[in-house]
């Protein structure tokens, strides 16, 4: 499946494909993309490949199709993976497109995001100041620590004036989840109705907060590629996550938090259960 990744600079699109990719896909994929290169000309495109398996022989041809119809309108392409057969399809695909085609690992992804924003005038990171905190995001596994660290989160966007967005990432489409309503055990296809239950259950859970005003993300993959993912896209200034999670799917340990932390652009801040 794909699932877009919002990207606040305009000329400038991300994905996530997971999973083996089908016709289906596609034809829910390619009008969305093709709007948007109406309205903007050519655009940088990031696509971001995870737990990823190819593609059906149908899906194929419609890749194809597509890239032959647009070579023009891309300017850049980052591909973002982690396998060699990865690697090798960026090589591939490099002939059928006019604009430039990288490779990048996931460890690499903040030089991906910089690499498809240059065109489009990346504002500067880095500044001599300390800037106020305009745009915070809480990723939500629903246990007692995220829990905590909506709190404090929503404690510090109304103290800054800034945007609160509550993250869930479904981590394995294949494995059982009891965290969504409805409860279903989850079978090749059922992706979508899965992240839609995620979706459902995590409005629900913010509004149980009273936190209305939140933005509300789902996406698919690993917790901490996904965190990271969204707060490149987004230019998140301040990441605020519980140290450790609930057992189980979706989880975000302790693990995931220090990934967060040793590899996130912008301020982190890990808050305990108790203290």
């Amino acid at each position: 499946m794909f699932k877009p990744i919002p990207v606040n600079l305009k000329g400038v699109v991300a994905f996530k494909a997971v999973g083996k990719l089908t016709h289906d896909d596609y034809q829910k994929l390619l009008p969305t993309l093709e709007k948007i290169i109406a309205e903007e000309g050519r655009v940088s495109l990031l696509l971001e490949l995870e737990n990823f398996h190819g593609w059906n022989m149908e899906a194929a041809r419609d890749d194809y199709q597509f890239a032959s119809h647009h070579r023009h309108s891309f300017e850049r392409i980052a591909i973002v993976g982690d396998r060699r057969w990865e690697k090798w399809l960026t090589r591939l695909a490099s002939p059928f497109i006019d604009g430039q085609v990288r490779y990048f690992t996931h460890d690499q992804l903040p030089q991906a995001w910089d690499w498809v924003r240059e065109p489009s005038s990346q504002a500067a990171r880095q500044t001599e100041t300390v800037q106020p905190w305009r745009n915070i995001l809480v990723p939500v596994d629903f246990s007692s620590h995220s829990e905590r660290a909506v709190q404090r989160a929503a404690m510090l966007a109304r103290e800054s004036n800034a945007t609160l967005t509550l993250l869930h990432v479904v981590e394995d489409f294949l494995l059982y989840d009891d965290f969504y309503n409805p409860v279903m055990p989850v079978q090749i296809g059922y992706e979508e109705t899965l992240m839609d239950a995620a979706s459902e259950r995590l409005t629900q859970w913010a509004k149980e907060m009273k936190l209305d005003s939140a933005q509300i993300e789902v996406l698919p993959g690993s917790a901490s590629n996904s965190i990271l993912t969204y707060a490149e896209a987004q230019e998140v200034d301040l990441i605020v996550m519980g140290s450790h999670g609930r057992k189980g799917i979706a989880k975000l340990l302790g693990s995931t938090t220090n990934s967060v932390l040793n590899h996130a652009r912008c301020e982190v801040l890990s808050v305990p259960l108790t203290g």
